[in-house]
């Protein structure tokens, strides 16, 4: 199993927020960068600024660390920072740019999905059954 430490999620989490934010407003992008996820804990970001798309390849069962923070006024979450992971289920490449993240199969052809990507927030209750607060995010798919 992938495991990264906390450094290291800190550190893509970063990189892919300065990349999405570094190339918007470009007319054109550079030639992307490219790694592998399986090398972000070996140094391979080192140098990356973020001015280029970046391209970022997962080979199935590879575990991506979520951080999964709530707050606000009257609530919390408990408990703080659960242990979530995004589990890659096939081959695939996440390219990150100033036009926002697009997937691939191939990591050549980044179309635009069929249907996009949604978000749902709600609280679901059944007679009989305690209530919840359901959030559901689905991505861009075919």
């Amino acid at each position: 199993m992938f495991k990264t430490s906390s450094a290291t999620q800190f550190r893509f989490m970063s990189v892919l927020a300065l990349s999405a934010l570094a190339t918007v407003g470009c007319g054109h992008e550079a030639t992307a960068t490219r790694v592998r996820f399986a090398d972000f804990d070996h140094g391979a970001l080192k140098g990356y600024d973020g001015s280029r798309p970046l391209i970022i390849e997962f080979q199935p069962g590879e575990r991506l660390p979520v951080n999964l923070e709530v707050s606000g006024q009257g609530f919390e979450l408990a408990p703080q920072h659960p242990p979530l992971e995004l589990v890659a289920t096939e081959h695939c490449f996440v390219r990150v740019g100033s036009d926002g993240f697009h997937f691939s199969r191939d990591g050549m052809h980044f179309d635009k999905p069929r249907k996009r990507g949604t978000f749902r927030i709600g609280i679901w209750s059944r007679a009989g059954q305690h209530a919840r607060l359901d959030v559901v995010l689905v991505g861009p798919h075919d």
